[in-house]
């Protein structure tokens, strides 16, 4: 006779052989997480399915693993762990699991008991100990394994015997359900006009119609003026936009016209984000698996075609009437109209001239002539460095001139090297690369960009008025010289000059033990201190 390996819970049992029990606040044995061994896939599609009827799958799936697992050489099964420490939650877990010839178990990390049923109202705990169980299967026989189970293997106790399963790979619970097989469902012989509630389509219908069938559609539906809004879209393996039609508290008539047509596909919509063809179902009750359809996109599954499309973002309908292929025909004019005789007026040309401004603007550059320039070598040492990296110097038969870059200050706005040079003549920036002398301005006003194709600048070129009077000169990037890399000049080094250590090497040391008392470190004296005078 065998012998049993759990026992039921007593009431009022607070104790458990088995670690990761717990009593719930009825006092029912429950752990902190629920295992349903599935024997076959068709089963735990059964199981989500009728899971998805009676509660949300968005509850459920969050914290849910599905593994596959081996046991040993005689098969597999499919394990689906989730958190669940509430009893009323196990009960329906339990409910669903025996429905679909499924077994629950309760526990944590890496062994599982039999959920409570008729004869332990109360749950199982274990009738031995774990490891004495894990040794008759094989599991307990390294000790320094501690169960004998590895991070793969998990453990679940029934009541005459023990299973031990090894994780092969894992499946994601969302692109399984998102693969599963649509249904065939019977409609009515009648036809869908009997009852359009039977198959969904009584509020609103979906119509997704093939490119080449869509112009001949739309007139039909627009000669029975049907109110209809659609949209164009691609799908996956289409070249040319299908049409996807809207129809609202649609005739039951009219859907039994268009459902026969080669080409038209009729869909009802499950779900703000998920439509299913007429005729099909589909295993999970997408209204309460949103989490299974992530993303803003809308999905239709298709029965006929065995494929699910995807539409990026929220469909944004247009109404029909801006759909419907019209004619425009223009009505000819009743009078003539003269042509206009149009006249070259020439190029309308300006001279454009610098005039006095108010306009404060940041130094951009500085022309220093070349009686200041021991100055300007003073100055450089008091420059920035980021700044002083970023300026270039041009020699002019005029002086230097000191164009700057933009350096950061720590609050984040530029230092120019114009603002720290307090030498020769200013020059403002009044487009980019175009310069003109402080408190002038270019008239008339142009764009900056035009600005530069007139004087046609490119790159880094600069444009320079050097006084209000004379033409701008042309200063191309190639002439511009770094002015760090023109101020500093070689550094010379001398080689260093090397000498032999004057102290002699150490001398090899001696160890010497001595027998230590008591209290060792007590008149401890090191080799250079004199001996103490001895007392008389």
């Amino acid at each position: 006779m065998a012998r049993a390996l759990l026992e039921p819970v007593a009431a009022g049992q607070t104790r458990f052989r088995m670690q990761g029990l717990s009593p719930d606040a009825r006092g029912i044995a429950v752990g902190r997480e629920a295992l349903v061994v599935f024997e076959s896939i068709d089963r735990l599609v059964s199981f989500l399915g009728a899971y998805s009827e009676e509660g949300s799958l968005d509850d459920l799936l969050p914290s849910t693993t599905l593994e596959r697992g081996r046991r040993g050489s005689v098969g597999s099964a499919l394990l689906l762990r989730c958190e669940a420490s509430d009893g009323y939650a196990l009960d329906r877990l339990a409910r669903l699991a025996g429905a679909t010839r499924s077994q629950l178990y309760v526990g944590a990390g890496s062994v599982f008991a039999r959920y409570r049923e008729s004869r332990a109202p109360f749950g199982y705990d274990l009738a031995v100990p774990l490891t004495e169980l894990l040794a008759e299967a094989g599991q307990g026989a390294d000790p320094q394994r501690g169960t004998g189970l590895t991070a793969e293997e998990v453990a679940v106790v029934d009541v005459d015997f023990v299973s031990v399963f090894r994780s092969v790979d894992r499946i994601d619970p969302v692109d399984l359900i998102q693969r599963l097989e649509l249904r065939s469902v019977a409609l009515p012989l009648e036809g869908i006009a009997v009852d359009p509630e039977l198959c969904g389509l009584r509020d609103m219908a979906l119509v997704l119609v093939a490119p080449g069938v869509a112009d001949r559609v739309l007139g039909y539906l627009w000669r029975k003026n049907v109110a209809m809004a659609g949209i164009r879209v691609t799908l996956s393996e289409d070249r040319q936009a299908s049409l996807l039609l809207r129809l609202r508290s649609p005739q039951g008539r009219l859907l039994d016209v268009l459902r026969p047509i080669p080409g038209v596909e009729l869909l009802a919509p499950v779900s703000p984000r998920a439509a299913v063809e007429i005729g099909y179902a589909h295993p999970i009750h997408l209204a309460s698996a949103s989490s299974c359809l992530p993303g803003d996109e809308m999905y239709l599954f298709r029965g006929r075609a065995g494929r699910v499309e995807r539409i990026d973002g929220a469909p944004r309908f247009v109404d029909g009437r801006f759909l419907v292929h019209t004619e425009v025909h223009l009505r000819e004019a009743e009078f003539e109209v003269e042509a206009v005789e149009l006249r070259d007026p020439g190029r309308l040309e300006v001279q454009l001239q610098l005039r006095p401004s108010s306009r404060p603007r940041e130094p951009r550059a500085t022309l220093v002539a070349w009686k200041d320039v021991e100055l300007l070598r003073k100055l450089i040492y008091l420059i920035p460095p980021s700044a002083l990296a970023a300026a270039r110097l041009v020699p002019l038969s005029a002086g230097l001139l000191v164009l700057a870059g933009a350096a950061r200050r720590a609050e984040g706005s530029s230092l120019a090297v114009g603002t720290l040079v307090p030498l020769g003549a200013r020059l403002v920036e009044v487009a980019p690369g175009v310069l003109v002398p402080d408190g002038y301005e270019l008239w008339p006003r142009l764009r900056p960009k035009l600005i530069r194709e007139l004087l046609e600048l490119g790159g880094e070129d600069r444009a320079v008025f050097l006084t209000p009077e004379d033409d701008p000169i042309h200063i191309p990037a190639a002439r511009m010289t770094p002015l760090d890399a023109a101020a500093v000049g070689t550094l010379d080094s001398s080689e260093a000059e090397l000498v032999e250590p004057a102290q002699p090497a150490l001398e090899p040391g001696v160890i010497e033990n001595q027998r230590l008392g008591r209290f060792a470190l007590w008149g401890f004296r090191s080799g250079e201190e004199p001996d103490p005078p001895a007392r008389s």
